[in-house]
């Protein structure tokens, strides 16, 4: 799976006509990506002295942004194996009324499924957020940056899993889950946009 494979080889498979890695992936490893560049930040504060106020708060930082890596991770791997479910069961038969219906319950369980999983990387993505807001805010200066970068890759997971989010819903026939997931999708986008935009301005002012 994805810990196992080198950079060059996943960025091959995902250039080749294999359907997966794909777009779900992609935003789920810029979400990693967003989350270790947070933790550098708090990972270059721990241990200084003039940070000595700040630093449990950048300990429980390099906890937090560190689960946020290794969820997101995993989260390369469901949505592979969420949209192989779903090709399944886009191949199963359907001459009688008992295969149809077994089909569009299966169908319709697997496309949930694969709305649910990049849902799950737009809402990490907020939390990537909030922690790159404390390390741009009282992590080592020097590295404000880096907080900066993780800010844009989290908000690119999120829009990256937005668009796998809407695509999902496109083909969906529940209005009420479809209405209900395109909510959730918008508030979270909202809240991100001004994490993002809070991220960057302190980081921009930092550096003068």
């Amino acid at each position: 799976m994805i810990r196992e494979k080198k950079i060059a080889e996943f960025m091959e498979e995902f250039a080749s006509k294999s359907p997966t890695p794909g777009g779900g992936s992609a935003a789920a490893l810029s979400g990693a990506l967003g989350a270790v560049s947070t933790c550098m930040v708090a990972s270059l504060t721990v241990g200084k002295d003039d940070y000595a106020d700040v630093q449990e708060e950048m300990e429980e930082l390099i906890d937090a942004t560190t689960q946020l890596k290794e969820d997101y991770l995993d989260l390369v791997n469901e949505d592979m194996e969420v949209f192989g479910e779903y090709m399944d069961a886009l191949q199963m038969p359907k001459e009688t009324d008992e295969e149809k219906e077994l089909r569009d319950k299966t169908m319709k369980k697997a496309s949930i499924e694969a709305t649910e999983v990049p849902f799950t990387m737009a809402k990490k993505s907020v939390d990537i957020l909030k922690q790159a807001v404390i390390a741009a805010k009282k992590g080592n200066s020097h590295a404000v940056s880096d907080a900066g970068v993780g800010a844009i890759e989290a908000w690119a997971a999120l829009e990256a899993a937005e668009l796998n989010v809407n695509i999902n819903l496109a083909f969906m026939s529940d209005e009420e889950y479809v209405a209900e997931k395109r909510k959730a999708m918008e508030e979270l986008k909202a809240e991100a946009k001004e994490l993002k935009e809070e991220v960057l301005k302190i980081t921009n002012e930092k550096i003068g």
